[in-house]
């Protein structure tokens, strides 16, 4: 039976913590593949770099250069994809609102500076979260060779639900909380947020689980 949605978030939580604990230093690039597919795929494992990039650049006053260099290599390779054909411009706009999300939720969380600002709800630290943690545990899960189709399934709605929200304007996220806070506490979780997920979300799910088990 296929994991469910919160076995899932559960399990790439666990991968993880192993998979931080596993390595002993952050490295700046990934051997390998350099194609612009390749390059993307390598963006999307370097948030443990960014993370001790942000904390030694803090000390040396570059407060953001780490994030700016990945958010213009991630740029760049999505251009190329596009201009190859291999994406839509509109399925390469939401996978890019993805990572910039996952970068600065990154950066913000290893900078020495006051927290996301307090809200009675907030559901974009969580899923910007999930994302960079989706990425670290898929990567390590393909390792193992231990994805089967159900979680693959599993891990696609998760994802395109991380985007549908991550691309939510101003004022359509400030109608979601205004309707939640309407039904009163407890307030759902965020898997429980009902949301509505564009085709164009699917695929950008569906073209990042497949980057990132390296198919």
């Amino acid at each position: 039976m296929p994991p469910t949605r919160r076995e899932f978030i559960k399990g790439v939580g666990l991968a993880l913590a192993g998979l931080v604990l596993a390595r002993c230093a952050p490295s700046p690039t990934l051997p390998g593949d350099t194609s612009a597919r390749g390059r993307l795929r390598a963006c999307w494992l370097r948030f443990d770099w960014l993370a001790e990039e942000t904390r030694k650049g803090w000390e040396g006053n570059d407060y953001e250069g780490a994030r700016e260099q990945l958010l213009k290599e991630h740029s760049t390779a999505l251009d190329e994809l596009v201009s190859a054909g291999e994406l839509t411009r509109v399925v390469a706009d939401e996978i890019a609102i993805g990572y910039g999300a996952a970068a600065y939720h990154v950066w913000r969380s290893n900078a020495p500076i006051t927290c996301y600002e307090p809200m009675m709800i907030d559901y974009q630290p969580t899923s910007a979260a999930q994302l960079v943690q989706q990425a670290a545990a898929l990567d390590e899960l393909a390792r193992g060779g231990s994805l089967d189709a159900g979680t693959v399934t599993t891990a696609q709605a998760a994802i395109a639900r991380d985007l549908a929200f991550l691309s939510l304007s101003d004022a359509g996220r400030q109608a979601l909380y205004e309707k939640i806070l309407a039904g009163g506490s407890p307030y759902p979780d965020f898997a429980d947020v009902p949301l509505d997920v564009a085709p164009e979300e699917i695929e950008a799910a569906r073209y990042l689980v497949e980057l990132l088990l390296g198919e």
